[in-house]
């Protein structure tokens, strides 16, 4: 029973150690962690008997949630000036946030490929600029898989194009996902779904 004990123990400080340690990695050195860490709970839950089930059981649930996040690549598309002329835009109107595109290339993957989701939107009235979140959810259907990226930016007033590339699971199930992408300021908010078969 002590024995049980301990090792109960053992892995609730490995659970509590593993989001210290995520919270201060960068996103493609948090992402391989998600394995690693799952794969040791696994294999201290597992017990004396039972280690080899318990590693591959852990190291299973660790990946689901252990998705490689690349850096956000961003690119100013068009200027203030640009697309205010595209928009009509005038001052008088106060914010605009307004989506253009959303995709996920390629279209098609296999378990444990990279994969990429853009988003562009225009932006507008802001002044000298402001905080833009850009949170980017793996999806099923309605049913949430994965938490992919939440990041919070200083915009000014253009067009932006956001791309982030990550690999997906390497178990994940074969079907149809989509990324949905929102994009949120302290007055508006937009969201883009993108869909991909997995293979």
């Amino acid at each position: 029973m002590k024995t049980w004990m301990k090792v109960i123990s053992c892995a609730l400080m490995l659970g509590m150690a593993a989001v210290g340690i995520v919270g201060c990695e960068t996103y493609g050195e948090a992402a391989g962690l998600g394995g690693a860490l799952g794969a040791g709970t696994g294999a201290l839950i597992g017990g004396r008997h039972h280690a080899v089930g318990g590693a591959l059981i852990g190291g299973a649930l660790g990946a689901v949630t252990g998705l490689i996040v690349h850096d956000i690549k961003v690119k100013q598309a068009r200027s203030r000036e640009q697309t205010a002329q595209v928009y009509n835009y005038q001052p008088t109107q106060g914010e605009m946030l307004t989506l253009e595109r959303s995709e996920v290339l390629p279209p098609s993957v296999h378990p444990g490929e990279e994969i990429s989701n853009t988003i562009q939107y225009a932006l507008l009235g802001t002044g000298p600029g402001t905080q833009v979140g850009e949170q980017r959810t793996l999806m099923q259907g309605d049913r949430t898989v994965a938490d992919i990226s939440t990041q919070n930016f200083t915009r000014q007033d253009g067009t932006w194009v956001s791309t982030l590339p990550f690999r997906l699971p390497g178990n994940l199930q074969p079907g149809q996902y989509s990324i949905v992408t929102t994009v949120r300021t302290a007055r508006s908010a937009i969201s883009g779904r993108a869909n991909f078969t997995v293979l």
